[in-house]
């Protein structure tokens, strides 16, 4: 397709900026549409890290998250106003364990905390040193490329996609959980995850229980405060905060994470995860229009945003 045409985005969260800027760097115009926006998008809400979490189908998530991993080394992390910055996670378990299904996303070595490195009740675990991405920055961050690169973001709620197809011929959608309604796709269910912003207390290391006797916890140093977590609550809609998640999620730190003890909780969130069986990325036709889908990242919507993206304008280019 002829760079140069005019592309509109639906949806304003980490999907849909970073397809926009690589759209706009192969010099298509691109225009965003979007019921949210930064700072109250679903991806602001997430303890965003590259580690591939919830994402199918394998097969498809190792390229896209090594492309993400690899563009963020060379593109992202180079700015320091970026907010994303490097962090070493162990993700930890009450049993022996393979190697990961993900190593050969990862650049580097996969390592093993030794048994005086692990809390606990844990004997075994993946370390690596990863990239984590403050969202408090980050998501202002691509915002702010997309608009520098000439992009333009409206706040606008789309109900039906003809209304999209009245201004445009073709669309990309990244609207996460908001494709259930717009394009009827059952195979498409929330995973909620609450999460809580402590103060800092000088962590600088990332741990993870997704499998043994604390999951799904999870302690994530950012720049300036600390995330933990958190739930995985399949099919929950619910988007307030509970009180009792909230106990919950620091009675488990205090395993994973002994040091956190008596925390100043800053706030409370609750994001909801678009979990599918696999990441829709694939074109529709309407007649003469074409939307091309990429959601349903669910828990690596930030592992794998550059590596989609990066095949959406691979189809826009071939089209």
């Amino acid at each position: 397709m002829d760079s140069g045409k005019e592309i509109l985005i639906l949806g304003a969260g980490v999907s849909g900026l970073s397809t926009g800027i690589l759209l706009l760097k192969k010099g298509y115009k691109a225009i965003i549409w979007a019921k949210d926006l930064p700072p109250n998008t679903t991806s602001n809400k997430a303890a965003a890290l590259w580690y591939p979490y919830l994402c199918f189908p394998r097969d498809k998530a190792i390229p896209w998250a090594r492309f993400t991993f690899d563009y963020l080394q060379k593109e992202i992390m180079q700015d320091s106003e970026s907010g994303c910055i490097k962090r070493v996670i162990s993700e930890i378990f009450d049993k022996p364990q393979e190697e990961p299904w993900w190593k050969d996303a990862f650049p580097g070595e996969v390592e093993r905390p030794t048994k005086e490195e692990l809390p606990n009740g844990y004997i075994d675990g993946y370390r690596i040193e990863t990239i984590v991405f403050d969202t408090s920055i980050y998501m202002d961050y691509l915002v702010r490329m997309f608009k520098n690169l000439g992009g333009t973001i409206v706040q606008k709620v789309v109900k039906d996609i003809q209304e999209a197809f009245s201004e445009y011929d073709l669309v990309v959608n990244c609207t996460g959980l908001g494709s259930r309604e717009l394009f009827n796709d059952d195979r498409l269910y929330p995973v909620r995850g609450q999460m809580v912003k402590i103060k800092s207390i000088g962590l600088d290391q990332i741990v993870v229980d997704d499998e043994g006797p604390n999951t799904l916890s999870l302690v994530v140093p950012r720049i300036n405060d600390i995330m933990i977590g958190g739930t995985a609550q399949k099919d929950n809609w619910n988007t307030e905060v509970d009180p009792e998640d909230t106990k919950e999620i620091l009675r488990k730190i205090s395993f994973i994470a002994p040091q956190i003890k008596n925390v100043e909780v800053i706030s409370e969130s609750v994001g909801l995860r678009p979990a599918r069986d696999s990441v829709r990325l694939e074109t529709q036709s309407f007649g003469d229009k074409i939307v091309v889908h990429n959601y349903g990242h669910c828990g690596a919507g930030f592992t794998l945003s550059w590596g989609c993206a990066k095949d959406v304008v691979e189809i826009i280019e071939n089209l």
